[in-house]
């Protein structure tokens, strides 16, 4: 009982030893909620007698769930406890039972690019133009459907009932089209895991309840994240017991777009009226001016829980904006800092991170670190399994286990190549679909196949023949199998020996699947399966293959950042269009700024000692360089603001405090010379400043209307205007700020 509440601050204890009941622990940033979880999960077992058969945590990322899994063994040696993610928890009972909503054991997991291939087959077997009508935007509307629990026959009702547009008309169409193929090929999508496993737990009683019985105390992680299908699963489970305990923050509340519900946590109490709610508010993690400032942030939010982030540690340095006056200059100056900070010695490479909303911002700071000689990373480990030859080989390993895959089979049939064209394919499938046959079962009578050449006749039989003799018991284990596949199919003959770069990285790349085959083996011992390495590298996160003692700089995006620490971060682009990004400025609706304000809060209270901010005066992306306008977030929190000229050298600081009311954008220098509008009209040779913002009382000049004074200045981003009064025709006139033609002059 003392070892587990030994270090533990009161409140701290207080959440570990709680035994039954429902119990929602608000869990500030840095306040060892990890810790409160796994000593909770040990005191269950150790002194309230709960075998862990019967306990069910779940998180939402691979790399969270192992170190909560590794942090239980320690506590608990020898003690099985099973730490999962939402999918793959899912994807574990609809092994089980599967045959509940038609999908046999076997059933394979298709990532994103298999999705948009069958959805592409789906659209044009339905006539649609898949270039008018994206998959990737209708299977971003069938994924929001299936997060909400809206079943292609729910999606029709509201489609009847009048509540749908031009999109829905053709969702409406493929959505049950799309499921159908999925079923024919003995295939889920991510969205698929939930939704069957919720509608599962919704309709079928007895299975619920005996699910109930067997995850008695339930543990969920990052509850905040949850959405609706999550949250119909957790309800169901714990609603016989009712032995509930949900961590979370709805400060750090970040994936509405991809359907989390922030209101799952804020109406949990509602939910479970003889809920208990503990407060974790003790920060061990930031200094206190980072805290503070992160802080003032957050407090501009309206859709959050009470509580007041507190830290025991010094305040140390400010947190730094640093004022760039173009992007190339900021890549260049933070390469050059993170150079300087490690040439101290006090500090590592792999103590810093770099944390960007967009991806693209990335390239320009991957460029300068190369050249300042910084080692870097970024979090991007799904890219290794979105390579052709990596996909190719789990699509044979897929095959193998559903001889259903549809897709699997369509990447594979030709590859390496067997004269197997797209015409015989789609003849043997057209004809397998008439006879209600696999696609392996018909390649094995192929030669009854209409208008099918001999030599492809032949290749289909020798394609089948060849699958059917592949099997994980014959090979023995995992690897052995990909490389019995391998050396069969000669799949790496046609890059081995080439000088060709590429090539020669190619074979590197099978042999590193290999290798991760030949791991999970050792790994799991007798419990492998192959069903489970297909699983574990479809359900693969972008931060899993982060390493943190690699000696390296890491480089990700905000959303990749959540759960993460690091001594020194360095937050890119605080500007409108940014952060908050473009489409919360273009909505009509707070929650989206909001949710932009909780990412940044997440980004800045990642750091431990030191964080910086920056900001470009003029932004190069996606081949365009504009002019920004500085985010509308700076003003809320605290920071000392430090120019940087084009040498690298900073400039002088101003403490700046946070205020409530909106301040006007700072003002022009180090903006580099360019044309404007007004100069072109004018006929000047002479370039001016270009503006990076107007302000209620700045004096203007029109090349027609000649000057005036700025009156007022609302919206965001391409909806930003500007309105002047004009003395001399004593008019007023209002203008889209980025195109309009006006030279400032001053106050």
């Amino acid at each position: 009982m003392n070892v587990l509440s030994d270090g533990l601050t009161d409140s701290q204890a207080e959440a570990v030893h709680f035994i039954n009941g429902p119990l929602l622990i608000v869990a500030g940033p840095g306040s060892g909620k990890t810790r409160v979880v796994t000593r909770r999960i040990a005191n269950l077992v150790m002194n309230a007698n709960v075998h862990p058969r019967n306990l069910l945590a779940i998180t939402f990322t691979n790399k969270a769930a192992k170190e909560m899994g590794a942090r239980v063994e320690a506590l608990l040696p020898g003690q099985r406890i099973w730490v999962s993610t939402f999918h793959r928890f899912c994807a574990r009972i609809l092994r089980e039972y599967g045959d509940v909503v038609g999908i046999k054991s076997s059933f394979s997991i298709l990532d994103t690019s298999d999705q948009k291939q069958l959805l592409r087959i789906v659209l044009n077997d339905l006539d649609f133009d898949t270039v008018h009508f994206s998959p990737e935007k209708v299977l971003w509307r069938i994924s929001d459907a299936k997060n909400d629990l809206i079943t292609p026959e729910n999606f029709n009702e509201r489609f009847d009932e009048g509540v749908s547009n031009h999109w829905d008309g053709v969702v409406r169409k493929a959505y049950p089209a799309y499921q159908k193929a999925l079923l024919e090929s003995n295939a889920v999508d991510f969205d698929d895991l939930l939704m069957h496993v919720a509608l599962m737990l919704a309709e079928q009683t007895e299975l619920c309840r005996e699910l109930a019985q067997r995850y008695r105390y339930i543990l969920v992680d990052e509850y905040q994240d949850t959405n609706s299908a999550q949250y119909q699963i957790v309800a169901a489970l714990a609603q016989h017991h009712q032995n509930l305990c949900v961590t979370g923050d709805p400060d750090q509340s970040i994936y509405g777009w991809r359907g989390a519900r922030i209101e799952n946590i804020l109406r949990f109490e509602r939910d479970f009226p003889t809920a208990q709610t503990i407060r974790l508010e003790q920060n061990f993690r930031s200094t206190g001016l980072i805290l503070r400032s992160a802080d003032s942030l957050i407090a501009c939010n309206r859709q959050l829980k009470a509580k007041k982030l507190f830290t025991a540690q010094a305040d140390g340095e400010p947190v730094r904006l640093l004022i760039f006056p173009d992007s190339r200059a900021e890549a260049a100056g933070i390469a050059q800092e993170i150079r300087d900070l490690v040439d101290t010695g006090d500090y590592q490479w792999s103590d810093v991170a770099i944390f960007y909303r967009v991806n693209a911002l990335s390239r320009q700071v991957e460029t300068a670190l190369m050249r300042h000689r910084v080692p870097f990373q970024v979090a991007s480990g799904v890219a290794f399994y979105d390579r052709a030859e990596i996909k190719d080989l789990l699509a044979y390993l897929r095959l193998v286990e559903n001889p259903l895959d549809h897709t699997a089979f369509l990447r594979i049939v030709n590859k390496p190549l067997r004269g197997l064209g797209k015409t015989s394919q789609n003849r043997l499938l057209r004809w397998a679909q008439l006879n209600h046959l696999t696609p392996l079962e018909a390649c094995v009578r192929a030669s009854e196949v209409p208008k099918l050449s001999k030599r492809a006749i032949v290749g289909f039989r020798r394609f089948a023949e060849m699958i059917n003799g592949f099997s994980l018991a014959g090979a023995g284990s995992v690897g052995d199998l990909l490389v019995e596949i391998i050396d069969k199919t000669y799949f790496v003959a046609p890059w081995q020996g080439s000088p060709n770069e590429a090539d020669a990285e190619k074979v590197a790349n099978v042999e590193e699947l290999v290798a991760a085959a030949r791991q999970y083996d050792e790994a799991l011992g007798d419990d492998r399966s192959l069903q489970g390495f297909l699983e574990q590298t479809a359900l693969i996160s972008e931060t899993d293959f982060l390493e943190n003692t690699s000696g390296q700089v890491s480089l990700m995006s905000l959303h990749a950042a959540k759960g993460l620490e690091f001594p020194i971060v360095f937050v890119l682009g605080l500007e409108e269009g940014l952060i908050p990004h473009e489409r919360s400025l273009q909505s009509e609706s707070r929650r989206e700024l909001e949710e932009e304000r909780r990412l940044l809060f997440v980004g800045m209270t990642r750091a431990e000692e030191r964080l910086y901010l920056t900001e470009s005066r003029i932004r190069s992306m996606h081949g365009r360089t504009v002019p920004t306008i500085e985010s509308p977030f700076i003003r809320e929190l605290e920071c000392e603001r430090i120019d940087v000229d084009d040498t690298g050298e900073f400039a002088a600081t101003q403490w700046q405090q946070p205020v409530p009311e909106s301040k006007p954008t700072p003002g022009l220098p180090g903006i580099p010379k360019l044309m404007t509008g007004a100069s072109l009209l004018n006929g000047e040779k002479e370039s001016v400043d270009i503006p990076i913002g107007f302000r209620i009382g700045m004096l203007v000049r029109h090349p027609r209307y000649g000057r005036g004074t700025v009156t007022d200045v609302s919206g965001y981003g391409g909806r930003r205007t500007v309105t002047v009064h004009f003395s001399g025709d004593d008019k007023k006139e209002t203008f889209v700020a980025s195109k309009a033609p006006l030279q400032p002059l001053g106050e």
